[in-house]
């Protein structure tokens, strides 16, 4: 899976030693033009495979860096053994790197190995024994998603636009003296059961209001990609159903949205949803 850095780098790697040492031995290219040229296959060999199974732009740079990095390595210490071979001086043969290089090489190794463990976890979350030892039993039980969908909202501006809108809408159904009472209908279904998601609006006098246009969306807060939309029936007057089955248990986000006569009006609400048993 070209997604996962724990494929693409060690395969990436040991393939760009092996061509290395490929020219070097069998080509009249000396250690840097070999350093060089396997550079360049690795970026002719990974990024249309990279553009045809799009990683994303982190791992990409990811992934190109570690390349280039092993290509200048082998050429700088195979380089290095060339002119210690042409000083041929006893002392110095087999002293192949000098400790301020191999301090240097190992600090930005760290930092690729640092980088690449946020990457992987942040798009395939935590393995799952690390998961349960790390997370307290209650988030364990709810599914807590680990991974990170990349989901960053930077409208502060629409968005504090829409929440007064929101306030606005909540006042206008109080002073309207407007009842909404929302929820299951029997039961909090399980992860992957289908369940009726119901909404009962009456008015002031506590009669139901009939021919609204109403519907919403149920949000997973920690991975966008799994928001599901709905639209509800008014099965009998002033009653709204929607069957629904959300696929996976813990805390469920959920905004509903109805129009009456023109009028947009927006309740949110949250459910817990079980795992199954």
């Amino acid at each position: 899976m070209m997604t996962s850095m724990a494929l693409t780098i060690p395969a990436g790697v040991l393939l760009l030693f092996a061509l290395y040492l490929i020219f070097y031995r069998f080509t009249p290219l000396n250690a840097k033009q070999s350093g060089f040229v396997i550079s360049l296959l690795a970026l002719a060999i990974y990024l249309p495979l990279a553009l045809l199974f799009w990683p994303g732009a982190d791992v990409l740079a990811m992934n190109i860096t570690v390349f280039f990095m092993v290509a200048y390595l082998l050429g700088m210490l195979f380089s290095h053994r060339e002119r210690l071979k042409k000083q041929d001086d006893p002392e110095l043969q087999g002293k192949w790197f000098h400790w301020a290089p191999a301090i240097i090489v190992s600090f930005f190794v760290v930092i690729l190995i640092v980088d690449a463990v946020f990457v992987t976890l942040s798009k395939e979350g935590l393995p799952g024994g690390l998961q349960d030892l790390i997370l307290p039993e209650r988030m364990q039980s709810n599914q807590v998603e680990t991974r990170f969908p990349g989901v960053v909202h930077n409208n502060y501006h629409k968005k504090e636009a829409k929440y007064n809108q929101y306030l606005r809408q909540l006042d206008l159904l109080e002073q309207r003296g407007w009842q909404v009472h929302k929820g299951w209908l029997h039961k909090t279904p399980t992860a992957n059961e289908v369940g009726v998601f119901q909404l009962v609006i009456k008015d002031a006098a506590g009669v139901p209001i009939s021919g609204l246009e109403a519907g919403g969306l149920f949000m997973r807060a920690a991975d966008s990609r799994q928001d599901k939309v709905f639209s509800m029936h008014e099965t009998t007057t002033g009653i709204y159903q929607a069957e629904l089955r959300l696929p996976d248990p813990g805390l469920w986000q959920v905004n509903i949205n109805f129009t009456h006569a023109g009028e947009a009006f927006e309740i949110h609400a949250s459910t817990n949803i079980p795992k199954a048993d």
